[in-house]
């Protein structure tokens, strides 16, 4: 269609005084086929593509944490909008808004003399015809054609929708440069998150400036013209009457930012990584990565996180304030035990330095968890019928049956006959290896599994020792199903997921399962409150009594302390995070890192700020009636090696008889639905074979 013609067309409607939709379909040829087209035929607005948007995750107490996307958008409502905001871009953009039809004939013919014969039709465009063009059509190619099926649907989709609407749609749809795409995104990322809705005339002016060119006019790469631009759309605001010159004089002289927003919507804490990790791995938003990650990165999802501010921000106090500066660092993870939130995790020495989560330790990965392990193969012992006061030879070395090559020793002094409370409270391994070898290695890992562990556990008897690699965030999940009465919640670090409309798509609060009986926790809980007063002395809580336990590889290369509160737990790592570890030798103050060294300070120091408004609560006292009597225990027979002192009873208390088979609730509600089997209490022979380099291992359970 040639300039003659455009001229002929735009002289006709002028001249004519024909509303222009009419003329449209009166003088234009071929507009007929295409106005009555299957393809544009039907409502306009439902027909506009969805915007992408960004998820935005909130923290524990429904505040804005971060965003995830590829697009930084957010949409508006109107009346979030300054009104200074709406009068630059309609000053600017399309100054007869509120009264055009949709299409502005004057600025068509402007925009048609001016590119007559240039083959492409640009300018002139309404806000609704630019609303139109962003969001109904995919080519961007811009001729007489395209112009004029944009003008018929502008003026369609006005009789659809109100001023007030098309407005808002116009502003959460278009780009301002920089990345960001809509009038929040842009306040907040122009000028260092700035809320929407404190937007002024100076920010106003350059925002309403850079639509038209984003690049051209972006005051970080070009402020010479962005400043003239801002300029222009002052005095086009004089004209209109939105603002007086004086006005203009003085926001003309005010600074442009100079703060560079990010480029991508990019996880800049360990917290929002793995949560970004989780939502990807969630069969519950796509069955493929593909739809995952397109509903993550622009779908708009609403996410709420157990993240609390306060918690992060007093455990990565606790471990900066305690670690010397050396190559070792440490991580902890915070959960609540009722519900199975992660409240908080320190998970290295600094997101931008290395994003590998130390909390988390992603599939593959993890670190021997040492003697924090034990309490592990104490509760498989508690359910297999065997008391905590049963005597156990914890002398050293105990070399095992089946394992010729494995002869591990104590760490430190100790040993000698005692009760499994105190091998608990000393952390006395050979005690431990003896104990598993009673009761068989394939359950303690069965138990494990149930507990939280997720990494594979090996069916070997060091596995008592913690040669198997664990996080924090596991040993955290261990103990608060110990603090819980024996029911486990899997660690939560997203509770619900909202699509862009408010819908939830699921919601994780309040799902438990039962995996052990609750003596059988209570009295693993009454044991570990004993360690304070062994090798976890420094983790001590003037005035609280608290339940845990210490952790170190025999090569000093890991060391741990995890401990709870009937309100809360930590667990704290603390090792060389290096591909190729080194051994903790001197560090500080302390010739040798111990889990009763730096990780209990840490944990004490964190714990005792957390702490500090909470009620002092007791945990729930295990009924020792249930108790079988005392007995000894022997590596090969188990407990048939003869009672403590006098012969009594042999028959399985009732926690003995603990659900080894449970159902777990999936409603929104707290309660728990358990169903228990009956099993009896069997002594499993010591296992042959293995692995007995695995049980050779890298030693675990220092105290």
């Amino acid at each position: 269609m040639g300039s003659r013609r455009i001229l002929r067309f735009v002289a006709i409607v002028v001249l004519g005084g024909i509303g222009i939709g009419v003329c449209l379909v009166a003088l234009i040829p071929g507009f007929e086929r295409f106005a009555g087209s299957s393809q544009y035929s039907g409502k306009v607005g439902p027909r506009l593509a969805a915007l992408d948007e960004r998820t935005v995750l909130y923290d524990d107490d429904g505040q804005f944490l971060d965003a995830l996307g590829l697009r930084d958008r957010q949409p508006a409502e109107l009346s979030d909008v300054p009104q200074v905001m709406i009068d630059a871009v309609i000053a600017t953009e399309d100054r007869t808004f509120y009264d055009n039809p949709g299409v502005d004939v004057q600025a068509m013919v402007r925009a048609a003399l001016t590119n007559v014969g240039d083959g492409e039709l640009q300018g002139g465009s309404t806000i609704t015809q630019q609303l139109i063009k962003n969001r109904f059509f995919k080519n961007p190619k811009r001729d007489l054609d395209r112009k004029v099926k944009e003008a018929a649907l502008a003026l369609r989709l006005t009789n659809e929708w109100s001023k007030n609407r098309i407005l808002e749609e116009y502003l959460n749809t278009v780009y301002f440069g920089q990345g960001s795409y809509g009038v929040r995104a842009a306040a907040e990322r122009f000028f260092e998150g700035r809320r929407l809705e404190d937007v002024g005339l100076a920010e106003a002016a350059l925002l309403a400036g850079v639509i038209r060119n984003p690049e051209g006019n972006n005051p970080f790469t070009n402020p010479e013209a962005a400043r003239e631009r801002r300029g222009e759309v002052l005095q086009a605001m004089v004209k209109e009457r939105y603002i007086t010159q004086q006005a203009a004089d003085v926001v003309d002289a005010v600074p442009l930012p100079t703060v560079v927003p990010p480029a991508e919507l990019r996880p800049d804490n360990y917290y929002v990584d793995e949560v970004k990790s989780r939502l990807l791995s969630d069969d519950r938003l796509g069955s493929t990565y593909t739809e995952r990650y397109n509903k993550v990165m622009l779908g708009g999802l609403r996410v709420y996180t157990a993240y609390d501010r306060r918690l992060q921000d007093l455990a990565q106090f606790a471990v900066s304030s305690v670690l010397p500066n050396t190559r070792f660092t440490a991580s902890m993870a915070v959960m609540d035990p009722e519900t199975g939130e992660v409240r908080a995790i320190v998970a290295g020495p600094g997101f931008e330095q290395s994003q590998y989560n130390l909390a988390t330790m992603g599939p593959g990965s993890g670190r021997q968890s040492g003697s924090t392990f034990k309490p592990i193969t104490l509760a498989t012992a508690l359910e297999n019928g065997y008391s905590p006061e049963d005597t156990i030879d914890g002398s050293s070395p105990c070399p095992i049956k089946g394992y010729p090559d494995w002869s591990p020793v104590n760490s430190g002094e100790g040993g000698g006959s005692g009760t499994l409370r105190d091998a608990t409270k000393n952390s006395v391994n050979c005690a431990f290896v003896r104990l598993i070898s009673a009761i068989g290695p394939a359950k303690v890992a069965e138990m494990a599994k149930r507990l939280g562990i997720r990494r594979p556990v090996g069916s070997y008897p060091s596995i008592t020792l913690g040669t198997t690699g664990n996080s924090p965030v596991e040993m955290a999940t261990v103990y608060s199903t110990f603090a819980n009465d024996g029911v486990k919640h899997d660690p939560m670090f997203i509770k619900r997921v909202e699509d862009r409309d408010g819908n939830v798509i699921y919601d994780d609060t309040g799902k438990s399962e039962r995996v052990i009986d609750a003596e059988i926790a209570r009295t693993v809980t009454d044991v570990m409150t004993g360690v304070v007063n062994g090798t976890g002395g420094r983790a001590r809580l003037p005035g609280r009594t608290i339940a845990g336990k210490t952790g170190t590889t025999d090569d000093k290369k890991d060391a741990w302390f995890g401990g709870f509160t009937p309100q809360l737990v930590a667990v704290v790592w603390m090792g060389d995070p290096s591909q190729k570890p080194q051994p903790m030798g001197r560090v500080g103050q302390f010739g040798a890192v111990y889990g009763g060294t730096y990780p209990a300070i840490i944990w004490q120091k964190f714990m005792t700020a957390a702490l500090e408004d909470e009620p002092v609560l007791e945990f729930t006292k295990p009924n020792k009636s249930l108790w079988p009597s005392a007995r000894n225990i022997d590596p090969d027979r188990g407990r048939d090696a003869g009672p403590i002192p006098t012969p009594s009873s042999t028959s399985s208390p009732p926690y003995a008889s603990s659900t080894t088979s449970s159902s777990s609730t999936t409603s929104s509600s707290s309660t728990t639905s358990t169903t228990s089997t009956t099993t009896t209490t069997t002594i499993t022979p010591p296992v042959t074979g293995g692995l007995i380099s695995e049980a050779r291992g890298r030693g675990g359970g220092g105290p």
